[in-house]
C-alpha cells in the first residue's frame, strides 16, 4: 500500500507544483502588463502632445540659450522677429519631443525616444533594440516590447511605430514620405523595479499559499491513505473471513445432508426389509437398526438446537448438587462397552481431591464429558483414553472450588493448523469426501460455549499421530448446609410401572405420529381418546372428562394454542378444575418451550417422541394431583 501512497503524493506534489507555476506566470504577465500599460500611457500622450503641436503648424518660443533655432527643419518662416525686436523661432513636434525627452532623463523614471531608420538629426538614430523593432515595423508588427536592462537596472521597453499624418507632410515632404507611412517610432522604457518588487511579494504569497495547500493535501493523503490502508486490509479481512465461513457453510451443509440422510437411509433400508419376509430374529435386528439410526437423527437435531440455544441466550443453567465421582464413573460406564469393542483401555482417575457433592448443572457437564470422551473414542483407533478429574479452591470466590477435568486419548491428534479453528461452528479437521469420521461438527462448538456460559475454559493441545489432551476448568460452589445431590431414580421397564387409570385426550393431525402416540400410550395402561385437529380436540373436551390433553401444535382448524385457549375458557365457564394440557411438538428452537406454556400449557415434550420423555410428563400429572390444592383433593376431572 506504501507504493499507492507514493504515487498519489508524487501526483498531488505535480499538480501543487504546476498550479503554482500557472500562478507564478500569471502574476508575471500580470507586471508585465502593468509595465506595457504605463508605457502606452506614455507613448499616448506623447503622440498627442506630437499631434497637438503639428495641427497648430509649430509653435513659436522666444530664442534663448535652451530654445535655438532647429537646425534641421527647413520650412519657411521658421525664425521671426516682432515689431518690439524679440527674436522668435518654431518649434516643430519632433524638436519639441526631443526637448521634452531630454528633460525626463533627468526629473522622470519614465524614458522616451523619438527616432527613425533615416533621421534628420543624427542624435536622433536608433540603438540596437530600438532598430530592430524598426525593421519589424517595416513587417507589419503593431508593437514591440521586452524586458531589458539599461545601465544594469530591468526595463520594460516598448515601442511602436508613427505614421506620417496629413499635417505632417509640411516638415517631410521633401523627404519623399507620403501619408500613412511609417516615419519612425517613439520607444517608451520603464522601470520594472517597483513592479518586481511587487511581484516578488506577491510571488512569496503564492508559494506561501500553495506550500499550505500541499501540505494540507499531503497530509490528507498520506493518513487517507492509511486509512484507505486499514479499510482495504479490514475488507480483505473480512473477505477471507467471509470466504471461510462460506466454505465452512458448505462443508456444514454437505455434512448435514450426509448426517441426515446416512441414518435416514438406515431408517428407510431397515424398514425396507422389514416389508419382506424376514425371521423373527432378523426382524428384531432390523427394528434395533432402524432405531439406533434414528437416535443417531435424533441426536443431531438435539446438537444443533442445544448450539442455537446457547447463540440465543435462551439456554439457563441448573444449579443442583450432584456428586462429581459419580457423574464421572456414570459417563465412563456409558462408553466402556465401546471402548472394549474396539480395544481400547479406558481409564478414569479421581483426584483424592474432589469434593463430594457440587452445585452445578449436572446435564450440561455430563454432555460436555460425552462429547469430549465420544471424539476421544472415535478419533482413537487404538491405544487408551484417560478422564482426570480434580479439585482446587478458588481464591477469588471462598466457598467454591475449581474443577478440572483432562481428557486424553492416543489418537489420530489435530493438525496445528486446524487446532485454532476446532471450537467454531461447522468445522471438521477433516472436510473431504474421503474422511474416515462422520459427525456434522458440531460437538466441539457446543463444548466451548457451554464451558463460556458456566464461566469455565477449556484448552486443547494436540500432536498428529500421537494424540490429543483436552484441559477443562469450571468454577462450581459447594453446597449450603447439609445439601446431598438426590440419585437419579433407575427407569424401570414400562412394563413395570403400571400406571394408575387415566385418560387422556390426544390432540395429533399427523396419522402416524397420531397411531404411534396411542398405540404406545395403550400399551402402557392408558385410557386413549384421540383428536386430528384442535376444533375436535375442544369439542372432545367439552362432551368428555379428560386427567391430561396431550397437544399438537400445528394443527388445521384450530392450532393447539387456540385449542388450549378455548379448553381454559371452557374451565373457566363451566367450573372445571385445571386440566394439564402438555405440548406434544416438533417446535424445539429457543423460546419455544417459554412460549407454549405462557400461552397457558403445563409441560413440553418435543418430537419424535421418546417413551421415557413422555412417561416422566404423565408422572409429573399424577403428581400435580396428589398435590396438596390438586384436583384430587377436591374432585377429580371426571367426577364432572
Amino acid at each position: 500500500m506504501k507504493k499507492p501512497i507514493l504515487i498519489a503524493a508524487a501526483i498531488w506534489t505535480l499538480f501543487v507544483v504546476a498550479a503554482a507555476a500557472i500562478a507564478l506566470a500569471a502574476s508575471w504577465q500580470s507586471t508585465l502588463e502593468q509595465a506595457r500599460v504605463a508605457a502606452r500611457v506614455a507613448f499616448e500622450k506623447d503622440l498627442t502632445f506630437r499631434r497637438w503641436n503639428s495641427l497648430r503648424g509649430g509653435v513659436y518660443v522666444r530664442v534663448t540659450e535652451q530654445n535655438q533655432p532647429n537646425p534641421y527643419l527647413d520650412v519657411p518662416d521658421r525664425d521671426l522677429v516682432t515689431t518690439k525686436g524679440i527674436k522668435l523661432t518654431m518649434i516643430n513636434p519632433a524638436y519639441m519631443a526631443r526637448q521634452a525627452y531630454e528633460i525626463q532623463k533627468t526629473t522622470a523614471t519614465v524614458q522616451g525616444h523619438i527616432t527613425s531608420l533615416n533621421p534628420i538629426r543624427p542624435s536622433n538614430a536608433p540603438d540596437p533594440w530600438e532598430h530592430e523593432a524598426l525593421l519589424r515595423f517595416e513587417g507589419g508588427l503593431p508593437e514591440v516590447y521586452s524586458h531589458e536592462e539599461l545601465d544594469g537596472k530591468p526595463y520594460l521597453r516598448i515601442m511602436r511605430p508613427v505614421f506620417i499624418e496629413d499635417y505632417c507632410l509640411r516638415c517631410h515632404a521633401k523627404q519623399g514620405y507620403k501619408e500613412g507611412e511609417i516615419r519612425g517610432g517613439i520607444s517608451v522604457s520603464v522601470p520594472l523595479s517597483s513592479h518586481l518588487e511587487e511581484y516578488h511579494s506577491l510571488a512569496a504569497k503564492t508559494v506561501g499559499g500553495y506550500a499550505i495547500i500541499w501540505s494540507i493535501g499531503l497530509a490528507g493523503i498520506v493518513f487517507g491513505g492509511r486509512r484507505l490502508r486499514q479499510s482495504i486490509a479490514k475488507e480483505h479481512q473480512a473477505r477471507v473471513e467471509a470466504e471461510a465461513a462460506n466454505i465452512a457453510k458448505g462443508e456444514f451443509l454437505a455434512n448435514m445432508s450426509h448426517e441426515i440422510r446416512t441414518p435416514l437411509n438406515g431408517v428407510l433400508g431397515m424398514l425396507q426389509l422389514l416389508k419382506e419376509q424376514n425371521t423373527p430374529e432378523d426382524q428384531a435386528s432390523y427394528v434395533c437398526m432402524a432405531y439406533d439410526s434414528g437416535n443417531r437423527l435424533l441426536g443431531l437435531l438435539n446438537d444443533i438446537l442445544d448450539i442455537s440455544r446457547v447463540e440465543a441466550g435462551e439456554l439457563v443453567l441448573e444449579r443442583q448438587p450432584f456428586s462429581p465421582r459419580e457423574l464421572l464413573n456414570s459417563v465412563l460406564t456409558v462408553f466402556q462397552a465401546s471402548c472394549s469393542k474396539h480395544g481400547l483401555k479406558l481409564t478414569g482417575i479421581p483426584d483424592p481431591s474432589l469434593p463430594e457433592t457440587l452445585v452445578g448443572d449436572e446435564a450440561r457437564l455430563r454432555q460436555v464429558l460425552f462429547n469430549l470422551l465420544g471424539n476421544a473414542v472415535k478419533f482413537t483407533p487404538e491405544g487408551a483414553v484417560t478422564m482426570e478429574a480434580w479439585a482446587r479452591p478458588n481464591a477469588a470466590k471462598p466457598g467454591s472450588v475449581r474443577l478440572y477435568l483432562s481428557i486424553a486419548d492416543t489418537g489420530i491428534g489435530i493438525p496445528d493448523d486446524k487446532l485454532a479453528h476446532v471450537f467454531e461452528r461447522f468445522t471438521q479437521v477433516d472436510g473431504s469426501f474421503t474422511r474416515r469420521y462422520q459427525g456434522a461438527g458440531l460437538g466441539l462448538a457446543i463444548v466451548k460455549r457451554l464451558m463460556d456460559l458456566m464461566g469455565g475454559s477449556i484448552d486443547v493441545v494436540s500432536e498428529p499421530g500421537a494424540g490429543t489432551v483436552f484441559h477443562l476448568q469450571i468454577p462450581l460452589e459447594r453446597p449450603q448446609g447439609q445439601a446431598r445431590p438426590q440419585p437419579a431414580e433407575a427407569p424401570r421397564p414400562a412394563a413395570a410401572q403400571p400406571p394408575e387409570h387415566m385418560r387422556l385426550l390426544l390432540a395429533e393431525d399427523e396419522e402416524v405420529s397420531r397411531l404411534s402416540a396411542q398405540v404406545m400410550l395403550t400399551r402402557l395402561g392408558y385410557e386413549v381418546v384421540t383428536a386430528p385437529d384442535g376444533q375436535a380436540a375442544v369439542e372432545a373436551y367439552r362432551s368428555g372428562r379428560f386427567h391430561c390433553v396431550l397437544m399438537d401444535i400445528q394443527m388445521p382448524l384450530m392450532n393447539g394454542v387456540e385449542a388450549t385457549h378455548a379448553i381454559r375458557a371452557l374451565e373457566k365457564a363451566e367450573g372445571r378444575p385445571h386440566t394439564r394440557i402438555v405440548a406434544l411438538t416438533a417446535y424445539a428452537m429457543p423460546g419455544d418451550r417459554e412460549h407454549f406454556l405462557a400461552s397457558g400449557m403445563d409441560d413440553y415434550v418435543t418430537k419424535p417422541v421418546q417413551p421415557e420423555a413422555l412417561l416422566m410428563a404423565l408422572r409429573r400429572v399424577k403428581a400435580s394431583r396428589q398435590a396438596p390444592g390438586g384436583p384430587e383433593e377436591g374432585a377429580s376431572p371426571l367426577d364432572h
